[in-house]
């Protein structure tokens, strides 16, 4: 019956798409597949009620996640419900850049990532407080470490690594860090 689902192309390379990319959402992948939303959207649906994909709600996006393994009779999610999350909140510009300038340094300051943002301190704010209320990131209030560091930078760098932003998300610093992780 699966292999049935797949088997029109259309299909085929969305569900190729979400198992490259987890964690896109609806217009991100219509985008990324240069399709309509609406035929994405029918696609989805039918990936979905088949169980070869899953999704969850993030807020206003429902984002979408392979099931894994592809021909098993049971069913499992290839991602936990914490991963997923970390992957929605990578797929968002602003916490990427976060999560790398992090990454990159050790810990940082809210002050010493204001200037590479281009943001508003404010929005910097909301945005590490959602890291943080997320469990990405921890602030630390001690000595010369003062500031933020990534609560986990080995389960970071696994999905960093694993599931990749696609193309056109990409920003300088993910190069850069992408490179030396590869080395």
């Amino acid at each position: 019956m699966e292999d049935d689902i797949l088997e029109l192309q259309t299909r085929k390379r969305i569900f190729e798409e979400v198992c490259k990319f987890p964690g896109l959402h609806l217009r991100e992948l219509a985008r990324q597949l240069e399709q309509s939303v609406p035929l994405v959207d029918y696609h989805l649906n039918s990936l979905e009620r088949h169980g070869i994909v899953t999704a969850i709600l993030d807020g206003q996006y429902k984002r979408y996640y392979p099931k894994d393994p592809i021909g098993a009779d049971l069913k499992r999610d290839a991602l936990s419900q914490d991963e997923k999350r970390t992957i929605a909140l990578l797929r968002q510009r602003i916490p990427l850049q976060i999560v790398l300038f992090i990454l990159k340094n050790g810990s940082a300051q809210h002050k010493d990532m204001l200037p590479t943002m281009g943001i508003s301190p404010s929005t910097l704010s909301h945005h590490l407080n959602k890291l943080a209320r997320r469990g990405i990131i921890t602030k630390t209030a001690t000595g010369e470490d003062r500031g933020y560091r990534l609560a986990s930078e080995t389960q970071t760098m696994r999905l960093l690594m694993s599931y990749e932003p696609p193309p056109g998300t990409i920003v300088d610093s993910f190069i850069e860090i992408w490179e030396e992780l590869r080395q």
